[in-house]
């Protein structure tokens, strides 16, 4: 039984490196946005907060088609602020520990909700994946600790923009991206999932051909 309670969905950007004009997090495979996917694997967390910017009544719609229930939190200003102020923002108000992840992800089922049930209070983890994104942000290790990040020489796991975190450590946040800030806060924990982040033409086409772990389909 996962003892996640407290969801912060990034859906603030501007999805500039996909190139098709509009959030990643509606790109659809067979019909189903990746918002709906995300939405999907959510269901038994009570407080989702997505977080919007870009297009965000379109994003808006659709969240209030798959998950009419989650909060909506507004980022005015996601065109010149990176996805920890959308975290940042999501987390206000909260105390305690946070599941934060990305809306331009899709995850297999089990594997998500394996790394939920392996979450502790004020145990911060962070969920990896087998490297494969273009632009990943590799996972430095010692065991199941992750003890640094870097972006050149590649290791066997990238962080997936997945993690279990104190809403603390997003009080004093800087410009910077959230694998930097989150530097401060190492060694942390960390346990594997299956997923695929939807950034670039490549991504997707990689998530195509291996739609069928995620339930859907390649269109």
């Amino acid at each position: 039984m996962s003892i996640v309670e407290h969801a912060v969905v990034a859906a603030a950007g501007l999805g500039s490196r996909l190139g098709h004009g509009k959030p990643k997090c509606l790109v659809e495979f067979g019909g189903v946005s990746v918002l709906a996917h995300i939405m999907s694997l959510l269901k038994d967390v009570p407080d989702v907060r997505v977080v919007v910017g870009f297009m965000e009544a379109a994003v808006i719609a659709e969240l209030q088609r798959v998950r009419p229930d989650a909060i909506v939190v507004r980022n005015p200003s996601f065109r010149t602020t990176t996805t920890l102020h959308s975290y940042a923002l999501g987390a206000q108000h909260l105390t305690g520990d946070c599941l934060f992840m990305d809306a331009d992800l899709l995850i297999v089922p089990e594997t998500f909700h394996t790394f939920l049930e392996g979450c502790r209070p004020g145990e911060a983890r962070l969920a990896l994946t087998a490297s494969k994104t273009k632009d990943a942000v590799y996972a430095e290790l010692d065991g199941e600790a992750v003890t640094g990040f870097r972006r050149e020489n590649p290791t066997a796991f990238e962080w997936s923009n997945i993690s279990w975190l104190p809403v603390k450590y997003f009080t004093d946040i800087g410009m910077t991206a959230v694998y930097e800030h989150l530097r401060r806060y190492l060694p942390m924990t960390s346990g594997e999932v299956v997923s695929f982040e939807i950034d670039t033409a490549e991504d997707l086409a990689q998530a195509k051909e291996n739609a069928q772990l995620f339930g859907l389909a390649a269109t």
